[in-house]
């Protein structure tokens, strides 16, 4: 089962299987950033996701693919914890009785609780994502020099740059994305456990199980997240002048426009294929890890 016996062991167990899955698949977020990044600027730096990966590691070696990997632990702690520690509580609060069967849940009461889920947990650690995205294509532009040397100094020079507001940059795409991938990641979930173990597909509480739930749940993720998820990696991304505002984008509106306009439309899902490459297997292990502490611990 996804949901813990107690809100707090829905929060702690939603942060352990949060920041386990991020280590694990933290590689193919670098990738998936970078190349949703490229091409903001008008000039094209990879051909592809074995480019984007050869190109990093030759310039900049293997760690490279673990760069962000602490503010994302940090942010993972606070938000896999909400998201998932939340989704239950605000199901039940909006009509659901506790105990009742999964397929006997309205879908719509799934997507709501899950949407409103990870808009509160995203807002909250926005600075965390930030940080992020910045350390991860810090870097990326051939002959470049570094600007940030870590964590800590990413962050001083982020509330340099603008204070306290400038924390929260590009949070409106990053509230967006995380809104949409919560309601459907975890109503869609449900949902396809739900029907396949009616149809005899799979059995509940086995791996195979999990695993083809993940999966299919995370390809739906990524196709309606992306738009989202583009957009906030070159918000977030984009450098800065000195007076603490982008140098490319206004915010997520005048990128979504121009983004479409220089690009086409399918530049909102650039990095489709590592998106979901991470969204899959981040969803088994979180789902795995999840439903273990649920079933041998409660």
């Amino acid at each position: 089962k996804m949901e813990a016996a107690s809100p707090v062991k829905g929060l702690a167990y939603g942060a352990i299987a949060s920041m386990v899955a991020e280590i694990a698949t933290m590689p193919v977020d670098v990738v998936k950033v970078r190349m949703q990044f490229a091409g903001a600027d008008g000039a094209k730096v990879y051909d592809g996701i074995s480019d984007c990966i050869m190109k990093t590691a030759k310039a900049e070696g293997p760690f490279a693919f673990w760069r962000g990997v602490q503010p994302a632990l940090v942010r993972q702690c606070f938000y896999g914890g909400l998201r998932y520690g939340l989704y239950a509580p605000i199901r039940d609060s909006i009509g659901v009785a506790p105990g009742t069967p999964k397929s006997e849940i309205p879908l719509m009461k799934k997507i709501i609780a899950g949407g409103s889920a990870g808009a509160i947990a995203s807002f909250i650690c926005v600075p965390c994502d930030l940080m992020k995205v910045r350390l991860q294509v810090d870097g990326m532009v051939a002959g470049s020099v570094r600007k940030y040397s870590g964590m800590s100094d990413c962050i001083r020079q982020i509330y340099g740059e603008r204070g306290l507001k400038g924390m929260w940059r590009g949070s409106g795409p990053t509230i967006g994305r995380a809104t949409v991938l919560a309601a459907v990641e975890m109503s869609s979930y449900d949902e396809i456990k739900t029907r396949l173990i009616k149809m005899g597909v799979i059995e509940d509480k086995t791996a195979s199980g999990v695993f083809t739930c993940a999966v299919a749940s995370g390809f739906f993720c990524a196709v309606f997240s992306s738009p989202f998820d583009v957009v906030k990696s070159r918000v977030m991304g984009q450098p800065v002048g000195p007076d603490g505002n982008g140098k490319l984008y206004k915010g997520m509106v005048d990128c979504f426009v121009k983004s479409t306009r220089n690009e086409g439309i399918t530049s909102l899902w650039k990095g489709f294929f590592p998106n979901w490459a991470r969204l899959g297997p981040r969803g088994v292990i979180c789902f795995l890890v999840m439903e273990g502490l649920n079933s041998h611990i409660g």
